[in-house]
């Protein structure tokens, strides 16, 4: 099968249950393809907004939120528990240093591997959580009463020593941190419930990644999981058996044998779909597919402050930044293509439906 952009996108589209929503209270169905990225707080919840009808805040809670893929809180289904952390355990020293990335400066230069440091880590981690959630400050206390000081890094942002934050974020793979809560702006840290058992969890995460973001290769998985490449080719070869080879954008690119069909001939998308800025969907990684206005492309993925999509027909047609003004959301979109205007009564309604979930009672679109 040769593969075209349209094609491949309207096949994601609708992979992500973006197509049409989902029915109410389908909110593990929706966050079991890939996550929802809780990061802004809040994020996950306004991605299930786009995804299942008539969802509500509340409708969070069905999920838990833990630091999985590139040490992202990500918001996913408590049976789904091990493919998003213990799926993604460093089989090696080499995906190990990719996993937790520059944290291994301080531990290099203290003489410690990337894996003992994990493990030990971890290990305090779970102590420390062991008896109750801690918030942040108290977190990073418990941390350093358990760690000797070559494993604490001196951070000049709150001027003090603490573990690495790519550290302790990537000790969510082994299963031990998840988010409890939040104060106010303040992250209130638990040990996670116990995960029900997965034959086969790496191989379950590769099937996840193939269906959301096919057809794909290991480079792209690398980039989305946050592993090294040669974990990414041992991930994508525990379900080689399962795949199948088509060409896209010119090269050989790899998809579920299953979701064949659907790929050939992708459903159609209809209406209007508000995303947030770190929503799964925007988190291709062979991002001159989505994007290949380079412009437009560095203005959708940014380092941090990403703005939020609109969605017209599955079709990216603009970009939303949402301002709180009390009990009021003010959302400014700027038109990306024609289809935004057309749509101004949709994104209008859906934009009243995302008001909720940014904490707010009535929302207000005015134009970019």
């Amino acid at each position: 099968m040769e593969v075209g952009r349209e094609q491949a996108l309207a096949y994601r589209v609708a992979a992500h249950n973006l197509h049409r929503r989902l029915p109410a209270g389908s909110a593990e169905e929706a966050a079991s393809v890939a996550g929802l990225q809780d990061l802004p707080p809040g994020s996950a919840s306004a991605a299930l907004a786009a995804r299942v009808d008539g969802a509500q805040p509340g409708d969070l809670d069905a999920l838990v939120i833990v630091y999985s893929f590139r040490g992202a809180a990500i918001a996913v289904p408590r049976r789904d528990l091990a493919v998003f952390t213990t799926a993604l355990l460093p089989p090696d020293e080499a995906a190990a240093r990719t996993l937790i990335g520059s944290a291994t400066e301080s531990l290099d230069a203290a003489g410690i591997g990337a894996q003992d440091a994990l493990e030990r880590v971890s290990a305090a981690v779970a102590d420390a959580l062991s008896a109750e959630p801690l918030a942040r400050d108290a977190f990073h206390q418990a941390l350093r009463e358990r760690l000797p000081a070559d494993l604490l890094w001196w951070c000049r942002g709150c001027g003090s020593h603490h573990v690495h934050p790519l550290l302790w974020r990537a000790t969510g793979v082994t299963g031990v941190l998840s988010v409890a809560g939040r104060e106010g702006r303040t992250t209130v840290f638990g040990a996670p419930p116990a995960a029900p058992k997965v034959a086969d969890p790496a191989a379950e995460l590769t099937r996840r990644f193939l269906h959301a973001y096919g057809p794909a290769g290991h480079s792209e998985l690398a980039a989305w999981a946050g592993v090294a490449p040669d974990h990414a080719r041992a991930l994508l070869a525990r379900v080689e058996d399962e795949t199948e080879e088509v060409t896209f954008d010119g090269r050989p690119r790899r998809i579920l044998a299953a979701d064949a069909e659907r790929l050939a001939d992708p459903p159609a998308a209809s209406g209007v779909r508000l995303l947030p800025g770190y929503d799964p969907y925007l988190d291709q990684r062979d991002r001159d597919t989505l994007l290949p206005d380079r412009e437009l492309r560095a203005r959708v993925r940014r380092p941090i402050g990403n703005p939020g999509v609109v969605l017209v027909d599955g079709d990216l047609a603009g970009l939303w930044r949402p301002a709180k003004k009390g009990r009021r959301l003010v959302l400014t979109v700027e038109p990306v293509t024609p289809a935004a205007r057309r749509a101004a009564d949709a994104i209008d309604a859906e934009a009243a439906l995302l008001a909720p979930h940014r904490g707010c009672e009535v929302a207000e679109v005015k134009w970019a």
